[in-house]
């Protein structure tokens, strides 16, 4: 074990299996809650990945039952659909006898897995790079670590609560809005059309949050 400053940030390296064993397994869900700050993230502190103590808590246990190895199973088949894209577009590109960027093509396979599978989202990024989803995907993921912006959070990081008191945040907010607007559209859909929807992680979030609501429902019922 020891320590270093990653700028102002102190961090302690562990490398006995015990001890992270203890922090990762263990200890996680009471004790080790929450991951390192990275600075003013707006209403994406909601995000299981960026938000803290009971908040994280509260979503964790709404996800468990999505990611159980039964429901992760069943979405192997929209997994295999673009595996299959992914050998087509390989098999396309190397009969043109050219080199193959290897970062584009499975770069287009890894968004169109996680849009599909999250969302429900049928992508060939590969082919339509103009696509909203793609565009505002990648502007979500491009990260310049010598903006500004960025080097002023990392070395000074207590100014994190006046950004976000500002309305300030590392993510841009034409992004997030749209991926707001989109998914509240695409739940709002799923709930007016009671036809049985394909499972990605959007649906089987909705059928969790619908299956809590009814638990409820029974409890104020029976207390009645």
């Amino acid at each position: 074990m020891w320590g270093f400053y990653d700028g102002r940030q102190p961090v302690l390296a562990v490398t006995d299996p015990d001890m992270i064993k203890t922090v990762l397994v263990k200890e996680c869900y009471s004790v080790f809650t929450n991951r390192r700050s990275t600075g003013p993230v707006g209403f994406m502190k909601n995000a299981i990945s960026l938000s803290e103590d009971e908040t994280w808590k509260r979503i964790r246990t709404l996800l468990s039952p999505t990611f159980t190895s039964g429901k992760l199973k069943e979405m192997l088949p929209i997994i295999d659909q673009y595996a299959d894209v992914l050998v087509k577009n390989l098999r396309n590109e190397a009969e043109k006898g050219k080199s193959i960027n290897l970062k584009d093509v499975f770069g287009a396979y890894s968004m169109d897995v996680i849009t599909s599978t999250s969302f429900g989202v049928n992508i060939d990024s590969l082919h339509n790079p103009q696509d909203p989803f793609v565009e505002n995907i990648k502007k979500l993921l491009k990260f310049n670590f010598l903006d500004p912006f960025i080097l002023l959070i990392t070395l000074f990081p207590f100014f994190t609560p006046v950004f976000e008191a500002l309305n300030i945040s590392l993510f841009p907010k034409s992004v997030t809005e749209f991926f707001k607007k989109s998914v509240k559209r695409m739940k709002e859909n799923r709930l007016q059309d009671k036809q049985k929807h394909r499972v990605d992680f959007l649906q089987l979030m909705i059928n969790s949050q619908n299956s809590k609501e009814m638990d409820t429902h029974k409890g104020n019922q029976s207390k009645l």
